[in-house]
């Protein structure tokens, strides 16, 4: 017998993640909301994409739920009133962005990344590696200039003992020659591990260029698994493509890029760049003289300033006020300029007409609506005043004032000064009177070295450490940038409870993050009471999935 179940209560799970597609297939129907229906293939094609996702195994439990979730979105969407949601520039702003997103990817996807392989060689030489450990002390410089240096060093003798005590702020690195110890192959850097793999034991390699800097290596060791079997590298095979066709991605992306775009063409009226910040900082349309100003080429394609306002301005939110320098507005125009190169690209080819393409937009466009959605109705409920009270009384922990430090301070350029200035320290020399003789940071170094009460975050990168600090006990040298510090807490102020009134909006705002799951069930709850909501429970649970 077929049971068709009328809702009465919807529940809604927003940890889900939010695919929509409103394709209507010729199959079965599974659910009716309204006068919208749900069909076989659209829950197969989400639920599938979900277990796939997640990791899940398919359980009826979990297929109730993702239906519930499909049903809710077509109560928000078709069955409320959406007006300031549709009317809002922001949105069709994510709207429009999402659909070039989306074709830039495919062209990523299909021009670089579907054309990278893996010989069979690297195939079998990355199975080797795999089954092989490497044991490598390093030496590490944020410039290519001091890693050369350490280099120098090394070749005429210098160990790595030695260097380590003098350039590592990690105590356990600075006191074991850079030790890392046995890593294997993925765990490390690509370029790092690619270096150590090629050495010899007991070989230095010159400054190897990583994401965090420069490293110079020394090989200490290397096991090898003893019994690598042909079968065990056809089982693994197809992992090891995957692993060497991400690693290959970025170079790929690059070449494809230089081959598409000639970066050298693309120049930048800097006046003119000037201008646009301006206007664009005061948030103020340009002034009618201004407009046709060329701010940038490319070839024979002029961008005036009227133009690339308004592209900034057509940007989302939350990317453009990531646009806060001169050098960010720079690299955002020259990014336009490659966008638009690359759009040109893909339209040639006809990837804004592709099905996987315009199936993946119009995910990304219901998405964009579900999102903007919960926001609204988080900002339009209201929680009664008691309810918020107890809330701020039960976690106060939120509304206190940050504690506030004071601090006595050394900075100065060379670690081997601030080793040395530590050592007097430690003999009893007077830590204020050291700062006032070799304290680059002059406001303090006046002052002993010392900085009134304020808030941790103040102190920039130190701030973790100033929190976890004991008072009168003395911390460093800790490299900060090029810099290297010496410090001490001299005494600590705890934060205070805010007054309720003080904190009303905050309250209210991390009692409806706390509560958000119930707050959208309720509102959906409401919603459904006005539509007709049906499914057939039997199809539901005989529905074949892979």
């Amino acid at each position: 017998m077929t049971a068709l179940i009328k809702y009465k209560y919807i529940l809604i799970i927003t940890a889900l993640p939010i695919i929509l597609s409103f394709r209507f297939y010729e199959n079965e129907i599974l659910a009716v909301v309204g006068n919208h229906k749900i069909y076989v293939n659209d829950f197969k094609t989400r639920y599938e994409e979900y277990l796939l996702a997640s990791g899940i195994k398919d359980n009826i439990v979990t297929r109730r739920s993702i239906l519930q979730n499909m049903i809710n979105e077509l109560l928000l969407y078709y069955y409320d009133d959406n007006k300031n949601i549709f009317n809002n520039p922001e949105y069709h702003k994510e709207l429009e962005w999402a659909r070039k997103q989306t074709i830039l990817a495919f062209l990523k996807d299909r021009e670089v990344y579907a054309k990278i392989t893996a010989s069979d060689e690297e195939l079998r030489d990355a199975f080797l590696k795999t089954n092989q450990k490497v044991a490598a002390r390093h030496l590490f410089a944020f410039t290519e200039e001091e890693a050369d240096s350490l280099y120098n060093l090394v070749m005429n003798g210098a160990s790595f003992d030695s260097l380590a005590k003098q350039i590592f702020t990690d105590s356990t690195l600075a006191n074991n020659g850079g030790y890392l110890g046995y890593f294997s192959w993925g765990d490390m850097d690509p370029a790092f591990e690619d270096a150590a793999y090629s050495l010899k034991i007991g070989e230095i390699s010159k400054p190897v260029k990583t994401k965090y800097g420069y490293s110079i290596i020394k090989v200490e060791d290397k096991v090898t698994n003893p019994i690598i079997t042909e079968w065990e590298f056809q089982k693994k095979k197809n992992h090891m493509r995957q692993i060497i066709r991400l690693r290959k991605k970025r170079d790929a992306e690059l070449k494809y890029l230089n081959n598409v775009v000639d970066l050298n063409s693309i120049s930048i009226d800097e006046k003119n760049l000037k201008t646009l910040f301006s206007m664009l900082m005061q948030n103020k349309n340009l002034e009618n003289q201004n407009n046709k100003l060329i701010c940038a080429k490319y070839k024979n394609k002029n961008y005036t300033v009227e133009e690339l306002e308004k592209r900034i301005k057509d940007i989302p939110v939350f990317h453009r006020i990531k646009i806060n320098s001169l050098d960010l507005l720079r690299t955002a125009v020259k990014g336009i300029v490659v966008q638009d190169i690359l759009m040109n690209l893909a339209l040639k080819k006809n990837y804004d007409k592709d099905t996987e393409v315009l199936t993946t937009i119009e995910k990304y466009k219901r998405n964009i609506f579900l999102k903007y959605k919960r926001e609204e109705i988080h900002n339009n409920y209201k929680f009664p005043d008691s309810v918020i009270y107890n809330f701020y009384k039960e976690n106060s922990v939120y509304f206190k004032t940050e504690p506030q430090f004071k601090i006595q301070e050394i900075i100065v350029k060379e670690k081997i000064l601030a080793d040395s200035i530590l050592t007097l320290i430690q003999n009893g020399e007077n830590f204020g009177i050291l700062a006032k003789t070799f304290s680059l940071r002059k406001i303090s170094a006046e002052n002993e070295g010392i900085i009134d009460f304020s808030n941790s975050t103040q102190f920039g990168a130190l701030s973790d450490n100033i929190q976890k600090s004991e008072i009168g006990k003395v911390y460093g040298p800790i490299r900060i940038d090029n810099y290297f510090v010496l410090y001490k807490v001299l005494d600590k102020k705890d934060g205070r409870l805010k007054e309720f009134t003080e904190v009303y909006d905050l309250a209210h705002r991390l009692l409806k993050k706390e509560k958000s799951k119930f707050i959208v069930q309720s509102y959906i709850d409401k919603l459904s009471k006005n539509v007709e909501i049906t499914y057939d429970e039997l199809i539901l649970s005989n529905i074949k999935i892979n």
